[in-house]
């Protein structure tokens, strides 16, 4: 190495390329910010000597990083005087990390369906990762949940019509210029399609599937509306304001999928199911809920026994009944005569 390049690489203090990065090393400015809300987040208080540490800059690093946390996202980071510290005088859930365009997102949404054959393979759990971080930088419009391929199903890739993403590029103004949209909605149990006018909060892939979250004001609660059964699409003029207290993860928290029970009664059931053979170990291996615990009641993983707390009961049912043989529920009585009868009607039709 010449001393012109060495002396060049000194001064940027920039790593050389495979080497082992070290105290006084620059650092990626949003890895860095990232960092500094990770640590202010945790109420502790931090100030520019004791992040400068943790991260491995200078204090004047750290200092010109909050300054841009503070002016550029706008984030409410203050210093407390007493506690020698810095906190962020309102809760931040949602971390503006990235400001993406309509075209970016529509991007991401063309990619997540070029993705399906993938989807199992090793490549597809090293690309979900990345795509979930670009999701996760625009938490208030879009969200995407990642899943492995059970390996008792397969899915037949197809397709993306030119009127889906036409779709979701509306959708995504009409979410981000808080504008109402109006469109005919074809329910599962509906003999024809019914005309909404909703407020559009979120867009979001749940379950393989692409989902509006929207404030129904006709029905006075949040409702969610399959994008494949929206047709006619209209964004009004109308402004409306978003209620700053929804968050898309606590309004679906409750359900097994895409139902959130929202308005409903508050009910919780405790469900119990145990499986067998293959669904024991498909089961097993993944996350379907977030109370769930899963119990093996054989060593080699062959039984297991699965439990979660839910707001309902439709969708654990359907779930269910998709196993066959290989599941049995052992609690709720509610959701074992949901079963039953469904299975009745079931033997009925088939015969």
């Amino acid at each position: 190495m010449s001393k012109a390049y060495a002396s060049r690489r000194s001064r940027t203090k920039d790593p050389l390329p495979g080497s082992v990065i070290r105290k006084g090393t620059s650092r990626v400015a949003m890895w860095r910010v990232l960092e500094i809300h990770k640590f202010v987040q945790t109420g502790r208080h931090p100030n520019c000597s004791t992040l400068a540490a943790e991260i491995e800059v200078t204090p004047k690093t750290i200092q010109r990083d909050i300054t841009f946390m503070r002016d550029q996202l706008d984030l409410p980071l203050e210093y407390d005087q007493l506690k020698h510290g810095y906190y962020y005088t309102r809760p931040v859930h949602e971390f503006p990390m990235l400001h993406l365009s309509r075209n970016d997102l529509v991007a991401l949404f063309l990619a997540r369906h070029a993705l399906e054959p993938l989807r199992g393979t090793r490549l597809e759990r090293m690309l979900s990762e990345s795509f979930s971080k670009i999701a996760e930088a625009c938490p208030g419009e879009i969200s995407i949940e990642w899943h492995e391929l059970d390996k008792a199903f397969s899915v037949k890739a197809s397709g993306v019509l030119p009127a889906d993403v036409a779709l979701f590029g509306d959708l995504l103004d009409a979410v981000r210029d808080c504008r109402e949209v109006n469109f005919d909605y074809h329910k599962l149990n509906g003999n024809k399609p019914e005309q909404r006018t909703v407020h559009p909060y979120h867009v979001g892939q749940i379950e393989h599937g692409w989902y509006l979250l929207a404030y129904d004001p006709a029905r006075k609660a949040v409702r969610t509306f399959a994008l494949q059964r929206i047709t006619n699409l209209s964004m009004l003029k109308t402004k409306f304001v978003r209620d700053p207290l929804f968050n898309a993860r606590d309004h679906l928290g409750g359900g097994f999928g895409v139902w959130s029970y929202a308005g409903e009664e508050k009910r919780r059931h405790e469900v119990h199911i145990r499986f067998e053979g293959y669904a024991a170990r498909v089961v097993g291996e993944r996350q379907w809920h977030s109370t769930q615990a899963i119990r093996k009641m054989k060593p080699d993983g062959s039984v297991v026994e699965f439990q979660a707390d839910l707001s309902g009961l439709e969708e654990i049912t359907r779930w269910v009944l998709s196993w066959g043989s290989k599941a049995k529920v052992l609690g709720p009585p509610e959701l074992q005569k949901r079963v039953r009868e469904e299975l009745e009607r079931m033997m009925k039709s088939s015969g």
